[in-house]
């Protein structure tokens, strides 16, 4: 934790407004990403934020620092997104990127069937995705999206990182065997 940030939270847990309005510029696209892609709608994914953001301000007198405030906000986040997911009986979905899509790397790839081959192979991910139990879904988001450590995920998650290992390797495995069939077919191309 940086001087600022520190700083920041202390004020914040004095009841600072200002303070919680610098901590949200310097947190919120982070919130926001996390929140998209569990809720993976963006209305909602702004409403998380917007949720995050008041119980942290409700809640920030009660963090002593004990782990980093970005594994206590991400925590936060995540708890929020679920929840609201759970409200609304969504289905729960991962994103590959913000707007939900892959970006094509060159011109040939630009070609209308292999932007539609794309957006078919991004469906069947996401729903390969939508099958992970929550907790290798969530540490997938953690590890892949927001690219935290084992050690953060684990602080994140309130979990060991062997915990946290275990559910990457399993989450993947799942995926890898969910989607086998397209892997195999793209080596055929």
């Amino acid at each position: 934790m940086n001087d600022r940030e520190a700083e920041l939270i202390s004020r914040c847990q004095r009841g600072d407004q200002d303070a919680l309005k610098g901590i949200f510029d310097q947190y919120h696209k982070k919130v926001y990403r996390i929140a998209y892609g569990v809720v993976r709608h963006r209305e909602d994914a702004l409403d998380v934020v917007q949720e995050v953001f008041i119980k942290l301000f409700r809640s920030i007198k009660d963090f002593k620092g004990k782990s980093a405030f970005y594994t206590y906000l991400y925590r936060l986040t995540m708890n929020t997104a679920i929840d609201h997911s759970r409200k609304a009986k969504r289905a729960l979905f991962f994103s590959l990127d913000e707007e939900g899509s892959f970006q094509p790397s060159d011109a040939q790839e630009k070609r209308p069937d292999h932007i539609a081959a794309q957006k078919e192979l991004e469906e069947k991910v996401r729903w390969a995705i939508d099958q992970l139990p929550q907790d290798q879904k969530a540490t997938l988001i953690y590890r892949e999206i927001e690219e935290l450590s084992y050690q953060e995920i684990a602080g994140a998650m309130g979990c060991s990182i062997g915990t946290v290992m275990s559910r990457l390797h399993y989450g993947r495995k799942k995926l890898q065997d969910l989607l086998k069939d397209i892997v195999k077919g793209r080596e055929g191309q």
